[in-house]
């Protein structure tokens, strides 16, 4: 444990008034820092200062300084968040340490601590370290479910200022800002932002806010199907059980499970990828096969397997809504005609010819029968 003397009093002087000192120990067991304060003078600084060290929490009076334990905060974060109750310059370089000193400045409601993190977070925001930025954030900032207009807000747009004296409406504008430019380093950049070990950190409800995302720039459903298989099996570590196929659809759920759109992939994507995992059942394998190769007679059987398979509302073939830049699409216009005319082509062709088809989707039950079995 480091002891670091901080604070001296206003005057420069050394302190003579003992009993108006208090130790405050920031950190974990072993790895903390101390300093040594004066009680008055966070006290009016900080309305939580005031109740914990002057107020009825505050620890006895004694010739020697009593010890506080802070151990839900960092111990770095904590270093700033006292130097800007103290008119110090506050200077973060990194975005660790700049993430947990807005957590600090979340839990003491300081909103001015609040923008300079968040300020020099924007400044370092980057696909690899959006999720750390992003995890966590959720809960300071304002309500971003579905169906709320927060969602459809530009990460530049202004927000509604908070009344004066709001510190934690302050700090929810300011951290809604920063979640709506993560969630746009996220849309513009998933295939490298899902891939980083940090997704198997997430809550699950942030893994079910961005995999629901319409606007995800995803070049294959595998991309996300893989971040979630792996954040699975980090979860079921976490709860203490084995990563087996039916603990990781467990722990998926239904909904985050079916957030995936199957129906875009190919049907090697597929077989190779969501089948192999064993997350899917069976019957849910065969389903979406069909689905996917167009079966002629899938249709007929449709009420029979969305009872015993997937309901159709959980299977979507709508791609997601691409993130571009307008010079990068004026260049691919043209490729991308071409890829739906071939896609057309290839749709005529499949319908033209049954007994191709019914190839595939034997060929693909094999494979099927063949996991089932290994």
């Amino acid at each position: 444990m480091s002891r670091i003397p901080l604070m001296a009093s206003e005057n420069g002087s050394e302190v003579t008034e003992r009993q108006n000192m208090v130790m405050l120990e920031a950190g974990l067991p072993g790895d903390s820092w101390t300093y040594c304060v004066e009680r008055e003078r966070l006290a009016r600084k900080l309305e939580w200062f005031r109740a914990m060290l002057t107020g009825p929490l505050a620890p006895p009076a004694t010739d020697s300084p009593p010890l506080l334990r802070l151990e839900h905060i960092d111990k770095r974060a904590f270093d700033h968040f006292l130097r800007y109750l103290h008119d110090e310059p506050v200077n973060f370089i990194s975005v660790s340490t700049a993430r947990a000193t807005l957590d600090a400045a979340h839990q003491y409601l300081c909103p001015g601590l609040a923008r300079l993190a968040v300020s020099y977070l924007e400044e370092h925001l980057t696909p690899s370290t959006v999720l750390e930025i992003y995890q966590g954030l959720g809960l300071y900032a304002n309500d971003l479910r579905e169906g709320n207009p927060g969602l459809d807000r530009s990460p530049n747009s202004p927000s509604t200022p908070s009344p004066p004296g709001d510190d934690a409406g302050q700090i929810a504008a300011v951290c809604t800002n920063l979640l709506l430019k993560c969630l746009s380093v996220i849309d513009s950049n998933p295939a490298k932002v899902l891939q980083q070990e940090h997704f198997e950190e997430l809550s699950a409800e942030e893994v079910a806010q961005l995999a629901r995302r319409d606007t995800l720039n995803i070049s294959s459903e595998c991309i996300l199907f893989s971040a979630l298989d792996r954040w699975a099996a980090a979860e079921c570590r976490r709860r203490g059980v084995e990563p087996l196929p039916t603990n990781k659809r467990a722990v998926l759920s239904d909904d985050v499970c079916f957030s995936v759109r199957y129906l875009l992939m190919n049907d090697r994507e597929f077989v190779s990828g969501p089948m192999a995992s064993g997350i899917l059942t069976n019957e849910e394998c065969v389903h979406i096969v069909s689905k996917i190769l167009r079966h002629p007679d899938s249709s007929k059987n449709d009420s029979i397997r969305s009872s015993t398979a997937i309901h159709p509302s959980r299977l979507s073939s709508t791609p997601r809504i691409p993130y571009k830049r307008v010079d990068e699409d004026c260049m691919l216009r043209p490729g991308k005609k071409e890829r739906q005319d071939n896609r057309k082509n290839r749709r005529r062709e499949c319908a033209s010819q049954g007994q191709r088809t019914c190839a595939r989707i034997g060929n693909c039950l094999v494979q099927i029968l063949a996991c089932v079995f290994d």
